[in-house]
């Protein structure tokens, strides 16, 4: 059955990143939303949702859960994100090119929807997959899902080049969205058919007495603690992340069909990578990683700032899906091994709330392009990620 179990859960990250491909934040997202509003703050809000409005749901989720079922809540939130999918490309089909704004209203209201119910599925996800599969083999596990899952999108982000060149407005992005749902719901499927072993039930704590074994966690483990603060800095990346696609195609005048190969060259980057993460990740530990993946941080704004043709831009995409897929091996790995079983759900919620602000940044991201200029929000990035190297430098090994 954990056979059957390690397989659903490859199956399911492999449609995952196949799925994220067709509504990548960092390159379709902001490019649909450019078309429809001009004020760089409110793209990167929106964009900052996508990533960040799953945490406002965590700890009371984490809170609920603990001890408890955990799948059938698990289905009923895949239930919720898939729906949304579905709701997202059917307004950008009935209301576009007429009524924007209304796209606009629906489209916040459908990804805030998406990303809430990613809350409430964090943890259920992290416990059932904590389950099935032996801490020995975590670091295969998600390399072999990010790397199966990489080639399909690779393939997603020629698909996507040939939408985006061939299909006129907007009804290349509804079948962006469309292809992003179908797949999505493969991977619900795969997800909701893992099983969850037997939990030994006990009564339901409140919010505030969870809340309070919370912060005496975080007082009492030192190693924790310091792996948030650094998780954090390193998200630094994460202000610039929705702009890079933009500035590429509305200042430096690239055609919008590159971003299908911006897409391939992040999944290249991730499964590349991958072949490297997977293996030092069980044989050098989790602190190897991270230190690796906020290295790769610091080039991505630099590389942003210097090149100027699609070619080399692909390179910094590449970086990108490098350190992206590295740092989620490396945090979470470094996570999984010092959490204690039976606080699982407290850590992983801890973790996802203070990561809150960091997916916040995109919105600070837009509002100095905004205020100042693509260049001045790379150079911002860029130091704040040299500070989060030297954090990580300070963490423990696990």
């Amino acid at each position: 059955m954990k056979n059957k179990n390690y397989y659903l859960g490859i199956l399911h990250g492999v449609f995952y990143f196949a799925a994220n491909a067709f509504i990548d934040y960092t390159t379709i997202l902001p490019t649909f939303l450019r078309g429809l509003i001009s004020s760089n703050a409110l793209i990167g809000f929106i964009a900052a949702i996508s990533r960040g409005g799953a945490i406002f749901f965590q700890l009371a989720s984490a809170a609920y859960l603990e001890g408890k079922k955990k799948r059938p809540v698990l289905i009923r939130a895949l239930t919720v994100r898939f729906f949304s999918l579905v709701f997202i490309a059917l307004s950008s089909y009935l209301f576009l090119p007429l009524h924007k704004i209304t796209v606009v209203v629906l489209f916040i209201v459908f990804l805030s929807t998406f990303s809430f119910a990613g809350g409430v599925s964090v943890i259920p996800f992290y416990d059932i997959i904590s389950y099935n599969i032996p801490s020995n083999m975590l670091g295969k596990f998600w390399a072999t899902r990010q790397f199966v899952g990489g080639l399909l999108a690779i393939v997603s982000g020629y698909i996507v080049k040939i939408i985006m060149k061939t299909v006129s407005y907007p009804s290349n992005y509804t079948a962006l969205f469309a292809i992003a749902t179908f797949i999505f719901g493969l991977a619900f499927l795969s997800l909701g058919s893992m099983k969850e072993g037997e939990i030994r039930q006990k009564p339901n704590k409140s919010f505030s007495s969870f809340f309070k074994d919370a912060l005496l966690i975080l007082k009492a483990n030192k190693d924790f603690l310091s792996m948030v603060f650094s998780e954090f800095l390193s998200h630094s990346i994460y202000m610039c992340l929705p702009f890079i696609a933009l500035y590429a195609t509305y200042r430096l005048g690239f055609h919008k069909s590159d971003i299908g190969y911006f897409i391939s060259a992040q999944m290249a980057g991730s499964i590349l990578s991958n072949l490297f993460w997977g293996y030092f990740a069980d044989k050098k530990g989790p602190k190897f990683i991270i230190i690796s993946t906020n290295i790769l941080s610091i080039s991505v704004p630099v590389l942003s700032i210097f090149v100027k043709t699609p070619l080399m831009f692909t390179v910094t995409f590449f970086l990108l899906g490098a350190y992206m897929h590295g740092s989620f091996i490396g945090y979470t790995n470094y996570m999984l091994k010092i959490a204690p079983e039976e606080k699982r759900p407290t850590f992983v919620s801890i973790r996802g709330t203070f990561n809150a602000l960091s997916y916040f940044l995109p919105t600070l991201g837009g509002f100095i392009v905004d205020k100042a200029s693509y260049h001045s929000l790379f150079v911002f990035t860029a130091f704040a990620s040299i500070a989060g190297l030297l954090y990580a430098t300070r963490l423990k090994a696990a």
